[in-house]
C-alpha cells in the first residue's frame, strides 16, 4: 500500500516540479515500504533505509536549487521565505539521518514520516511552490 498517492500531490505550472515532486513522492513510499518491512522483521530492508535517506536528502537539495535558481531568475518576491523553508527542511532531513545512524529507531523514524514528511510536502506544494510556480509562469509567458 502506498503511503501518498499521485492524486494527493498538487500539481503546479511547471513540469520539472511536478516530476521532482513525484519522484519525491516515489522515495516516501519507498521509504514507507523498507519501515514496514523493517518491523515485520526484514534486517535487508532495514539496510535500505539510510541510503535511501542519504538519496532523499540529495534529491531534495537538487530540486531546491532547481526551484531558486528560477525564483532568481524572475526576481521572484518571496524568495527569502521560499528558500529559507528549504533550508529549514534539509537542516531536518539532515537530523533525521544523523538520529536514523545513532539509534536505527524505525519507530521514531514511521512517526517523521507520518506526522512532519508527507504533511509538510503536500502543504508546501499547495502554497509555496504553487505561487512560486505561478509566478514564474506569468513572468515566462509576458516574455514571450
Amino acid at each position: 500500500m502506498e503511503r501518498l498517492k499521485a492524486e494527493q500531490i498538487p500539481t503546479v505550472g511547471l513540469d520539472f516540479m511536478n516530476h521532482d515532486h513525484a519522484e519525491a513522492t516515489q522515495q516516501i513510499n519507498m521509504l514507507d515500504q523498507l519501515i514496514q518491512q523493517s518491523l515485520a522483521g526484514d534486517t535487508d530492508s532495514q539496510k535500505k533505509i539510510e541510503p535511501l535517506l542519504i538519496n532523499m536528502y540529495e534529491h531534495s537539495e537538487a530540486h531546491f536549487a532547481r526551484e531558486e535558481a528560477e525564483m532568481v531568475r524572475v526576481n521572484f518576491p518571496a524568495y527569502g521565505c521560499h528558500s529559507d523553508e528549504h533550508r529549514r527542511v534539509l537542516a531536518e532531513l539532515t537530523q533525521v539521518l544523523q538520529q536514523w545512524q545513532q539509534s536505527s529507531d524505525l519507530q521514531q523514524l514511521a512517526n517523521y514520516l507520518d506526522k512532519t514528511l508527507c504533511s509538510w510536502l503536500i502543504n508546501h506544494i499547495s502554497t509555496m511552490d504553487s505561487v512560486t510556480a505561478m509566478f514564474i509562469g506569468r513572468i515566462d509567458q509576458s516574455a514571450a
